[in-house]
């Protein structure tokens, strides 16, 4: 399985131009914010980001700051062990999107583009439940193994310029692809994974995309929305172009923070505070310009 997994992500560093994006959007979206490698859309309900890897816009998929507690190789409350022979499922900080924002922007300053909710999570203690590995460290192999949602689990794998969705091998060491080169690793589930199919509740979908062709998934998607099916996540991210796609964390978990304005509030009646977000990162020396007006 390594061998297999380290073929299909090279390790080498090539840096590519930057690639075009989308000058076109579909489904009555426009372009409400951009800047080189980065784009947002929004159709006044959903909303889309577009980004370009090849630019050197990249994405933040775990604040260490967040952790209060490193358990490894000890069971949760309900005799959970960090799952894939990880050794370690951090315990971590509930926090309004707004904190995640701003721990953002503290470590990136102007390079911080927006933050959203990520990983599904569980509570008592507060645990993630499926992998997130970030640049190069597994920070947890999360506390559901094969036993929750098998054969659904997706994972997206960032390295470099390249992003690839992949259905995750539920192996442990040393054949899982948590313990390859590959820097940045987040699991979810896949489209048809049944969190509600048919309702209309908060979606967070990601896709990819090869857009110039030349063989390597560069683009990156995500999709916020405030209520919509997995099916129409899902189709809305094809729309776009989107080759493969995989979901994350929904319902009340759902938001979007970008350059500091909620885009998307939790559905929750109090905004629900998350455990997880991923935020994304302009390029050196690129500005946020606001095409809303």
């Amino acid at each position: 399985m390594t061998d297999v997994f380290l073929g299909w992500l090279s390790t080498s560093t090539v840096l590519l131009s930057s690639v075009a994006l989308a000058s076109d959007p579909p489904l009555k979206f426009k372009v409400l914010r951009q800047t080189d490698g980065v784009r947002l859309y929004g159709n006044g309900v959903d909303f889309v980001q577009e980004i370009d890897l090849g630019s050197g816009a990249s994405l933040q998929l775990f604040d260490d700051r967040s952790i209060v507690d490193w358990a490894e190789n000890q069971a949760d409350d309900y005799d959970h062990f960090p799952q894939y022979d990880t050794g370690v499922s951090v315990r971590v900080e509930s926090q309004p999107l707004q904190q995640h924002w701003e721990r953002l922007v503290e470590r990136w300053n102007d390079r911080a583009f927006s933050v959203f909710n990520g990983q599904f999570f569980g509570s008592s203690p507060l645990q993630l439940a499926f992998p997130v590995k970030a640049n190069g460290t597994i920070y947890t192999g999360g506390y559901a193994g094969d036993g929750e949602y098998p054969d659904r689990k997706v994972m997206l794998a960032i390295e470099g310029d390249e992003a690839q969705i992949l259905p995750f091998p539920e192996v442990g060491y040393p054949d899982n692809p948590l313990f390859s080169t590959v820097p940045d690793l987040i699991v979810g589930l896949d489209e048809l994974a049944d969190k509600g199919i048919k309702r209309n509740v908060g979606r967070t979908f990601v896709g990819v995309l090869d857009r110039d062709g030349n063989g390597t998934t560069e683009t990156l998607f995500v999709l916020t929305s405030p209520r919509s099916t997995q099916l129409r996540a899902s189709r809305t991210l094809r729309a776009f172009g989107a080759s493969d796609v995989m979901m994350l964390d929904g319902g009340g978990s759902t938001q979007l923070i970008v350059g500091g304005v909620e885009f998307v509030r939790s559905s929750d009646k109090m905004r629900r505070d998350i455990p997880h977000s991923i935020g994304v990162i302009l390029p050196e020396g690129k500005l946020l310009q606001d095409e809303s007006h």
